[in-house]
């Protein structure tokens, strides 16, 4: 036994020092960084409806030297300058691998500029752009500024067209009423000012001829291709109005907005009325809002017309004549304060609201 102690701290040492002379080399990595700054052109840009397949803004930046003999991945980073220490709201595109050039399409520097970072159309804003390039880690070039002005999409709905008194009876530049789901099912608003007769027509094409549709009395729709037959508005005002051609039937309601709800001056108990601006085609109020509750728009101080939003923020419909009531989210301000709060349902299809504080 002593003579097999003996030999055991030889065997340690020699299995100490046998482990040592495996460990790896300890290296240090090599700073990469971009050598150069990047070049974003043209640093402003005007969008438009034919410009959405054409390369608006081009990008190009150095190469980043990795000090290997690997593929660099590149990426380009949008954001808006306020969210450049950290980026952390960024739309980030990938190019690809040892790529040092591209280029953005009015489509998404649209989709870009509206949808992510809530630039409204016709309105300039200023954006920032960054190139990242990445093997085992990520580098960074410093950002770029550019200005963009996007133009709003209007989505394409089969549609009936409205000429009447209201409009001088231009058939070149009727109103329309649209069936989102086309189903057969039109819907729009209009506006009728004082001084007319309130009366008008609704035409299959943007022309007199062949098809027009008039008032069958009683709700009903009939087929009118003759002179005469004109739907009648009761009196001026705000109207929603749709059709149904499946069944030939119409509706023609007189409408004045408010909000109700806890956020508003009234709470449940009342509706705070909104005034129609003939300039901007929208509803509008100025009130004293609050954050801990909720609102909704609805017509006529009563519950056949509302308003709530859907999952994406949109308007959407709680009670409507002609479908099954939905319960959705109602409407939030952000903060206690004074705000203006506008209506916007001139555009059929796409129906706005927007709530700005004072």
């Amino acid at each position: 036994m002593k003579k097999l102690l003996k030999y055991i701290p030889v065997l340690i040492i020699s299995i100490v020092f046998s482990g040592c002379n495996d460990d790896p080399e300890l290296t240090v990595l090599q700073p990469v960084s971009f050598s150069s700054e990047i070049t974003a052109t043209p640093n402003s840009i005007l969008i438009s409806e034919p410009d959405t397949s054409n390369i608006l803004l081009t990008v190009d930046w150095p190469a980043v030297d990795y000090h290997r003999d690997v593929p660099v991945t590149y990426s380009i980073q949008i954001t808006t300058p306020g969210d450049t220490a950290l980026w952390n709201n960024a739309w980030e595109k990938i190019v690809g691998d040892d790529i040092l050039t591209a280029g953005l399409t009015g489509k998404e520097l649209n989709t870009i500029a509206i949808e992510k970072f809530g630039i409204a159309p016709e309105e300039s804003g200023i954006l920032a752009i960054r190139v990242k390039s990445y093997v085992d880690r990520a580098a960074f070039s410093q950002p770029v500024t550019f200005e963009v002005t996007p133009y709003e999409v209007i989505t394409s709905y089969p549609s009936l067209y409205i000429a009447g008194d209201f409009q001088g009876w231009n058939i070149s530049n009727a109103a329309t009423i649209v069936s989102v789901e086309d189903n057969g099912i039109y819907e729009g608003y209009l506006y009728l000012p004082e001084g007319g007769t309130n009366e008008f027509k609704v035409y299959a094409q943007p022309d007199w001829a062949p098809v027009s549709y008039g008032d069958g009395g009683n709700g009903t729709v009939i087929e009118a291709n003759y002179a005469g037959g004109n739907f009648i508005a009761p009196s001026s005002g705000y109207y929603l109005f749709s059709v149904d051609l499946n069944t030939m039937t119409y509706l023609l309601i007189k409408t004045e907005w408010g909000i109700i709800g806890a956020a508003t001056p009234s709470g449940w108990d009342a509706d705070t009325d909104l005034t129609y601006d003939e300039n901007s085609q929208s509803w509008k109020v100025t009130a004293d809002m609050i954050a801990n509750g909720s609102f909704k728009f609805r017509a006529n101080d009563g519950w056949q017309i509302d308003f709530g939003i859907d999952e994406e923020g949109n308007l959407a419909y709680a009670n409507h004549p002609w479908l099954d009531y939905v319960e959705q989210p109602h409407l939030t301000v952000p903060e206690d304060g004074n705000y203006t709060i506008t209506l916007d349902l001139h555009i059929p299809g796409k129906y706005t609201y927007s709530i700005v504080k004072n």
